[in-house]
């Protein structure tokens, strides 16, 4: 077994290693420093052994196998020209991260923000990109457009005043919607729009996956309807461990015309006389 092999499959495991690992975040703000920092990392890859390279280069077998040596010259040239093609090929696939709605959305994400409002025009031009942008999905949804740019000016502002640049309070979409929501609905409902777009198309893909399992051949007739709040129910919902179903209960207990008995044990013996109590309109359970 030739150790230019070898090591070649290795150093690539590193490669692909690295570039899945930053392609796992969730917040598409972070994508610009992680591609950067996924270059960098690359990069480094021309001179020093990745992790999974230098296991190889420390041993003369492999798996029990003897290591033949090889030509370490044309080894560290394909290598580098394999670097040099990625680089080129994440530079041309990302080149608009920095320009139009995508720079834009940046606004979504704290961490792009000042830590203190030097200037009255930030964000103002993003805003505005991001209306022309949105303008029909925002008017379908009934958002009156035209005041969010003061909506805009009227957040920053609340927000720095509040002591948003110190961490006073919790720098998150939510803890801002509860505070701000009755004076800056407008700008708020543009917000979460784009907090809906996923970063990447992972999100979409498992919707899709769980739609099969969902919607199978002996399942084939479910409505659009309730498709859509079955998919709800496996994307939307919290963990097993951490969901709640008490207030589940609650709407299942009271959602009845005939009262539910959640406490009833049927008897044997007497099955005869609950068919008859329940005719009734009582049970043996109420006469007690």
């Amino acid at each position: 077994m030739l150790r230019d092999d070898v090591s070649y499959a290795h150093w690539l495991r590193a490669v692909c290693s690295e570039t899945s690992a930053r392609n796992h975040g969730n917040e598409r703000t972070n994508y610009l420093s992680c591609l950067s920092s996924t270059q960098a990392v690359i990069e480094k890859y021309k001179s020093r052994p990745g992790p999974k390279l230098r296991a190889v280069l420390d041993t003369d077998t492999y798996e029990g196998v003897l290591l033949k040596p090889t030509d370490a010259d044309q080894h560290g040239k394909a290598k580098n020209e394999l670097i040099n093609s990625l680089c080129r090929c994440i530079t041309a696939r990302f080149s608009d991260v920095n320009s139009g709605v995508l720079q834009a959305m940046r606004l979504t994400s704290f961490k792009c923000w000042p830590e203190a409002d030097t200037s009255s025009d930030f964000g103002d031009e993003e805003v505005n990109e991001l209306i022309s942008h949105f303008r029909p999905l925002l008017l379908s949804a009934g958002v009156d457009v035209e005041l969010i740019p003061d909506q805009w000016t009227i957040l920053k502002t609340e927000l720095y005043t509040a002591g948003f640049s110190q961490g006073i309070f919790e720098k998150t979409w939510p803890a801002v919607n509860r505070m701000l929501r009755h004076r800056c609905p407008d700008v708020l409902d543009l917000f979460d729009a784009l907090l809906t777009i996923p970063a990447t198309t992972a999100d979409c893909e498992r919707g899709f996956s769980v739609m099969k399992q969902v919607k199978s051949d002996w399942r084939s007739r479910l409505k659009g309807e309730t498709l859509s709040d079955l998919l709800k129910t496996q994307l939307c919902s919290p963990d097993i461990k951490d969901f709640d179903p008490n207030k589940a209960i609650d709407i299942w207990h009271a959602d009845s015309l005939r009262s539910r008995r959640p406490e009833f044990v049927r008897k044997h013996g007497i099955k005869g006389t609950e068919c008859a109590s329940d005719s009734d309109g009582t049970s043996e359970e109420e006469e007690l």
